[in-house]
């Protein structure tokens, strides 16, 4: 039996989630599905709140499992993009807890795991539907995943560096203005047009901001999700991309899995401008010694 525990915390909202799995070649899970859902926990909290709440969060869920911590076979962590203060909470307690236990950590894609319920809900449609799956990311632009439904269901993780991915081409995950989302939605909209009819879906809390900018988009191609708490990552999605990307390889030793932000933050590009000076290498109240 293999067990996992993951957690997003991209957002205000956390996600955690706790999967098991038998061996290849032992009975299937009775639902039907490769791996058992044990256990998922909603942490509604600032994100800043995320250093508070999460190793309570983790506790509470693996007292609600009946497992110790060195049960966990694999780790699973959401590495954006989000906000960078919940990001690195949540990347550091899964790079420290795996490093400590020597047990591999697996990074998937926030976005992806946001957008996952609705890809599979829309992925059989006969129309093509745009899923634009966003986070607020301030200063005016959002962190945002645009592709079809049908393609989502092969979104997991993107390539990092030297270590391969699981994405499927044609879903762009940046950091962009509304403006550039509507205009990359329309755009998507357009292709194929004479073949089949197209159809947009909006989720994540970037739906809720910059209304005059969303009102450019045609409303009568924008389509309704009848899903429960859809703008927010779901632990047992999460828990589906971690598990694909651990069935695909895609586990590494801890140390060797880093938030993905799509920006620098504002003191890496004032001191990259000048604008910030570096820190000295001595300590500017060491007395200096005469010669």
């Amino acid at each position: 039996m293999k067990r996992l525990i993951a957690w997003d915390t991209s957002s205000k909202v956390g996600a955690l989630v706790a999967l098991e799995w038998d061996e290849p070649g032992a009975l299937k899970n009775p639902s039907g599905l490769p791996y058992r859902l044990v256990s998922e926990w909603t942490l509604n909290v600032d994100a800043a709140q995320h250093s508070e709440r999460l190793l309570w969060g983790i506790h509470q869920m693996l007292e609600a499992c009946n497992w110790k911590l060195a049960d966990v076979d694999f780790f699973g962590v959401g590495v954006g993009p989000g906000s960078f203060t919940g990001l690195r909470i949540g990347i550091t307690t899964a790079r420290t807890l795996a490093q400590t236990l020597g047990k591999p950590l697996v990074g998937v894609s926030s976005l992806a795991a946001l957008a996952r319920p609705v890809g599979l809900h829309f992925a059989d449609r006969k129309e093509r539907v745009i899923v634009i799956a966003s986070s607020d990311a301030a200063k005016g632009e959002l962190f945002a995943l645009v592709g079809a439904a049908r393609s989502l269901k092969e979104c997991v993780a993107l390539s990092d560096g030297d270590f391969p991915g699981l994405w499927k081409r044609g879903v762009e995950e940046e950091v962009l203005t509304p403006a550039e989302i509507v205009k990359l939605v329309k755009k998507k909209l357009a292709e194929g047009a004479s073949r089949e009819k197209a159809l947009f879906v909006r989720i994540g809390e970037g739906k809720t901001r910059y209304s005059d900018v969303w009102k450019t988009l045609p409303k009568s191609k924008e389509t309704e999700v009848p899903i429960p708490f859809i703008d927010h990552v779901q632990g047992r999605f999460l828990g589906q991309l971690c598990f694909e990307a651990i069935q695909a390889g895609l586990a590494r030793s801890a140390l060797e899995v880093h938030p993905r932000y799509l920006r620098v933050a504002d003191a890496e590009k004032k001191l990259k401008s000048g604008e910030l000076k570096p820190s000295p290498m001595e300590s500017p109240f060491k007395k200096k010694t005469d010669h």
